[in-house]
């Protein structure tokens, strides 16, 4: 009908602007941002971040980016091992009012809300701790974060078996910071300490 925009043509803006953000981010570490593809942070990555065990500073090294992404739009929490002291966030400037956290009662209801929350427009970074998760299940994510273009970060034991990353980190303690080892598909990893102060 004249005058009247076409629905499919206003779906093809909208998807126009989502692809509009940039591709990567600055993870706000130069050393690490030397190290990722890009020169930061890959938006559409389900990046592995392996850990021996919580609370080495490992929430520290998403926060610049949590806080840029919180600018615009919500950053999602699915399944946190703790429930996160809200003045540390707002110190690392991470907007509150942005910040979702999901406690999903079983292992199936954690990969559907991530599962949903990669393809929201709404959200635009998805962090979560899925100890369980398994080969198949990490791959339906990664292409999920593939087709949301979101900035997208699973905490993972260090003692399971590595999953089909394209993008993974192993994350220790280290001497004056965070021991950070960084493994990409093709690459050598790149290992590296991190100050977190």
């Amino acid at each position: 009908m004249k005058g009247l925009p076409s629905v499919w043509e206003e779906a093809g803006v909208r998807r126009g602007l989502a692809k509009a953000k940039p591709s990567t981010l600055s993870s706000g570490f130069p050393a690490l941002d030397r190290c990722l593809d890009g020169g930061g942070w890959p938006a559409g990555v389900f990046t592995e971040l392996r850990l021996g065990h919580a609370g080495i500073g490992e929430l520290r090294l998403l926060m610049p980016l949590l806080a840029s992404v919180g600018r615009t739009s919500h950053v999602l929490w699915v399944a946190p091992p703790y429930t996160p002291y809200a003045p540390s966030l707002a110190a690392h400037r991470l907007a509150l009012d942005r910040l979702a956290l999901v406690y999903p009662p079983t292992h199936k209801e954690a990969l559907w809300a991530v599962g949903q929350a990669l393809l929201s427009p709404a959200v635009g970074a998805v962090v979560s701790w899925l100890p369980a998760i398994r080969t198949g299940e990490f791959r339906a994510l990664q292409r999920r974060a593939a087709e949301g273009g979101h900035w997208a970060f699973c905490f993972v034991p260090e003692a399971r078996a590595p999953q089909p990353s394209r993008l993974r980190l192993a994350l220790r303690p280290g001497q004056g910071g965070l021991g950070v080892v960084v493994s990409r598909t093709g690459r050598h990893p790149a290992p590296l300490v991190l100050s977190l102060l």
